[in-house]
């Protein structure tokens, strides 16, 4: 069943009626803020004109340092740079720090000269335009040379202008280089408009706005009604997004240049370029439009079924390549109108972000169609019982995507916990106060039980030989087009990354952890190091873990530097903070050091796997598992591969439960049965010699006991608990080791020779020292037969074996299964 809840699009208002059309008018001025973005919004000439420098403007200059070229968007190069840089072969930030820009001849570049007409010693001010002349002395001559030549002209008629002449567009900036005083880009426009519609120059330019930057955008030529709608929209939207783009805004308002009102719901047909960006901007300005419109009807937002999460002021949430925008949301996909109530309650009241929103909707979806099986579809909330909560938490424990396959345990339980706490939410408000409280949910028998691992599945650490081969690349990460690149110079973000990157590798913490560090957070204790963080996760803070000396010495490199960077004051805590105010916490996001790793690895020439094909090729690695948490399966599955006890793993990871770390000791069952298969031909006896058993016999003895397997059939029935000499395997006919046993066979023998050493100093019996020795001569035996053993064998083989080995150990590691004592059980007393 899909679980998924529908989205809709809202119906638009109609426009208002004749009569009311001055009532909302009159109702759009009161609502416009005259204080709005001040130094970029000129009220009196319905003007805005970004701030360049002002990051909730997405108009910039061009990247390149030289250039003073304004474009639409931050971090871009403008057109003539974009080319140069593709034909010089650099890189983006070589090519911005380098590249000259080169002084091209425009006409406006071109009008520098004076015109030449002088008299009484007093020259014309205004740009030369055609023969040495101005553009009104040229028109003004041409007029007149029939009668008279150039010479006589300027000789008996020619008067030298004292000022310079501008546009009589309001705000135009340009010189008038005519007659009719207006500079070319309007005397172009009034041209064009004279053809179809003649009308006086001075009269025309009146209601023309200047001609627009990048960064620009007039409402000045729009009817009264369009123009106030406009304005009132565009500073709604400026509460939603993160930085308003002039260029689609200005696009929009040309298109809409022969509407009434923005209300009207086809205006998205007068789109002359219906590109993406253009319709978004469209349909956000429209959006806060028929929500102001509803407003000054008297419906609010908690009268309607179907909202716009963006008029609630609902931002966008970001999570790795998954984005969660705002948008329409048809609340009557909930049956229950109590429980649609209370979800609209809480998203008018409690302004969550919308990817929170989306979960507590997808949630009460469930529940709804859960309680909607009920005789009365539940749309009485006062008849529910604990009964009616168990249907509920049934429904999420079989809850499924779209594609049929259930949620995960994990999801299952957020979502269940997401519900009930809306419930509670709705109790506190006062909104839910006719639904009994026993409705409720107890955690213990409403519980979503965790399913065993699919063994199968485990492996998202990033392979130790792949990381070594990112590791030659680190002086590319954190280049091209990264979080950052227009705030801080490319050698600081670079360090920048490459730090995140080490404490990434190297701690094994969550990516929030990482990029929430707190500034200080070193400490040195004896010459140790110990790195201070927060597990956001289980909410313990203050944790310290142990760090190279390496690992110390980046970070404080990338401490010296960013003291020196002057950053926003609301991250001075955290030691990678937000590089721009616009950042909700005072550090850098998590998804923004997903985006840089995604970027690099993408660029890198190649990755190879481990393992070859047929032919005996190196494989591809697949690229779309690197992300920064594999990193910490890497961290956990290097220290479990090496060995590392279990429970000092679980205090490294910080984990809950020891069950989450013995995990990463566990091994797929696909490679667990080929290491099987290759080791079952290298058993060996008590005696070293070969004795190669089927992969089934060696299943049933290989965790007998710690040194090798057990065939002795007592012992085995009795899971390893029987043995009939006291567990001394060196000397016993059933014991049978194999290659993977080598690192705990040796362990076990300089054990035997430290007891032995001990035996001597306390004086012992002679049969004491003697059996030691035996057992120390027995196990060197088998030792040193293995190892003969394993030189002949050919490299590759040898190679197998070892890899092998390393499985079987670490799948040993892991086994919950307890190993065999060293000394026996006492038996129970016979009755």
């Amino acid at each position: 069943m899909n679980t998924t809840p529908a989205r809709a699009t809202a119906t638009p208002e109609t426009a208002p009626p004749q009569p009311r059309t001055r009532a909302w008018s009159t109702w759009l001025r009161d609502h416009l803020d005259p204080s709005w973005r001040p130094g970029e919004w000129d009220a009196g000439q319905w003007l805005f004109t970004g701030d360049l420098d002002n990051p909730r403007t997405s108009s910039s200059r061009c990247r390149t340092r030289s250039c003073a070229v304004v474009v639409r968007a931050q971090a871009t190069f403008c057109s003539r740079c974009r080319q140069q840089r593709l034909d010089s072969g650099l890189t983006p930030e070589e090519f911005a720090a380098t590249f000259a820009v080169p002084r091209l001849r425009s006409p406006k570049a071109a009008v520098t000269a004076q015109c030449s007409i002088t008299r009484d010693g007093i020259r014309c001010v205004r740009p030369r335009h055609c023969r040495g002349l101005c553009a009104t002395h040229y028109g003004t001559w041409r007029y007149h040379e029939r009668r008279n030549t150039l010479e006589s002209w300027l000789r008996d008629r020619a008067t030298p202008f004292t000022h310079t002449s501008v546009c009589m567009a309001p705000h135009c900036t340009g010189r008038s280089l005519s007659a009719r005083g207006l500079c070319n880009y309007h005397w172009r426009a009034w041209s064009a408009n004279n053809r179809l519609n003649p009308t006086p120059a001075p009269q025309w330019a009146r209601d023309q706005p200047p001609q627009l930057a990048p960064h620009q955008f007039s409402l000045l030529s729009l009817p009264t009604t369009l123009r106030l709608e406009l304005a009132y929209a565009v500073q709604q939207m400026d509460q939603w997004t993160r930085a308003l783009e002039p260029h689609w805004i200005r696009g929009v308002i040309r298109d809409l240049a022969d509407a009434t009102t923005l209300l009207d719901h086809t205006n998205a047909d007068r789109l002359n370029k219906p590109h993406k960006a253009a319709l978004r901007t469209l349909e956000n300005l429209q959006s806060a439009a028929h929500a102001g419109y509803a407003e000054f009807n008297g419906i609010t937002l908690i009268d309607r079924d179907v909202i716009d999460l963006r008029v609630l002021g609902l931002r966008h949430t970001a999570s790795g390549k998954r984005r969660h925008q705002p948008g329409s949301v048809d609340l009557r996909t909930i049956r229950q109108p109590w429980l649609r109530r209370a979800l609209h309650h809480w998203a008018v009241t409690a302004r969550p972000n919308t990817q929170l929103f989306q979960r507590t909707l997808q949630a009460t979806v469930i529940a709804s169609t859960a309680l909607g099986r009920r005789a009365d579809a539940g749309e009485d909330p006062t008849v529910l019982t604990f009964a009616d909560a168990s249907t509920v938490v049934d429904a999420f424990r079989t809850a499924r995507r779209r594609d049929d396959i259930r949620y995960s345990a994990g999801f299952r339980h957020a979502l269940i916990g997401t519900f009930f706490q809306l419930v509670d939410y709705g109790r506190r408000c006062g909104t839910l106060d006719d639904l009994p409280g026993t409705f409720t949910r107890v955690p213990v028998e409403h519980a979503i039980s965790v399913e065993e691992p699919n063994e199968d599945l485990i492996g998202k650490a990033v392979p130790e030989s792949v990381i070594r081969q990112l590791d030659t690349h680190l002086d590319t990460l954190g280049t091209g087009n990264t979080y950052g690149c227009r705030d801080i110079a490319p050698q600081a973000r670079q360090l920048m990354y490459r730090t995140l990157y080490i404490v990434l590798r190297d701690t094994g913490r969550r990516p929030l952890e990482i990029v929430s560090l707190p500034r200080d957070c070193l400490e040195t204790d004896n010459g140790q190091t110990t790195l201070i963080w927060n597990n956001h996760k289980r909410g313990r803070h203050r944790r310290r873990l142990p760090i190279t000396a390496a690992m110390a010495q980046t970070i404080r490199s990338w401490q010296t530097l960013r003291d020196d960077l002057h950053l926003p004051t609301k991250g001075d805590r955290y030691l990678f903070p937000a590089l721009t105010p616009l950042s909700d916490p005072g550090h850098i996001a998590s998804t923004y050091l997903s985006d840089a790793i995604r970027l690099w690895v993408d660029a890198l020439p190649q990755l190879h796997d481990e393992g070859t094909d047929a032919q005996g090729n190196p494989l591809p690695f697949d690229r779309s598992r690197i992300y920064p948490y594999a990193f910490r399966h890497s961290y956990a599955q290097r220290h479990a591969d090496a060995g590392t006890p279990v429970d000092v793993l679980r205090e490294l990871m910080d984990h809950k439960t020891i069950a989450m770390t013995q995990h990463y000791y566990t091994v797929s069952l696909k490679r667990k049965r080929e290491a099987v298969s290759k080791l079952s031909a290298h058993v060996v006896d008590h005696l070293g010699q070969p004795s190669p058993c089927s992969t089934t016999a060696y299943e049933m003895r290989s965790v007998a006991v710690p040194y090798g397997g057990c065939t002795e059939p007592s012992n085995v029935k009795a899971g390893g608990e029987a043995c009939p000499i006291r567990f001394q395997c060196a000397g016993c006919g059933f014991y049978r080791p194999d290659p993977s046993y080598l690192p705990a066979l040796e362990q076990h023998i300089n054990e035997l020779r430290a007891d032995r050493e001990t035996a001597h100093a306390m004086r012992t019996a002679e049969f004491v020292t003697t059996a030691l020795t035996a057992q120390i001569t027995a196990y060197e035996q088998v030792v040193d037969r293995m190892r003969t053993h394993l030189q002949a064998l050919p490299d590759t083989e040898r190679t197998r074996i070892e890899e092998a080995s390393t499985i079987l150990r670490k799948a040993r590691a892991g086994d919950t299964h307890t190993l065999l004592p060293l000394t026996p059980t006492p038996r129970d007393t016979p009755r």
